[in-house]
């Protein structure tokens, strides 16, 4: 769970940033507020952000 609320805070502040810059268009904000949905999507998918972590060792092949 602390994952998502990094990600999503750090989204938040990417585009608050953006706004804030003034020297953005509208456009340039929606599609920045796209990729940064798309990458939250990813992060989803392949992040894999709500399973426990575990070492994983290998082993000699003889």
């Amino acid at each position: 769970m602390t994952g998502w609320i990094i990600a999503i805070a750090l989204a938040c502040l990417t585009l608050g940033a953006l706004r804030l810059s003034g020297r953005c268009p509208r456009l340039a904000l929606e599609l920045a507020a796209a990729f940064l949905l798309v990458a939250l999507a990813g992060y989803g998918w392949q992040g894999s952000p709500d399973l426990a972590g575990r070492s994983v060792t290998l082993e000699a092949q003889p």
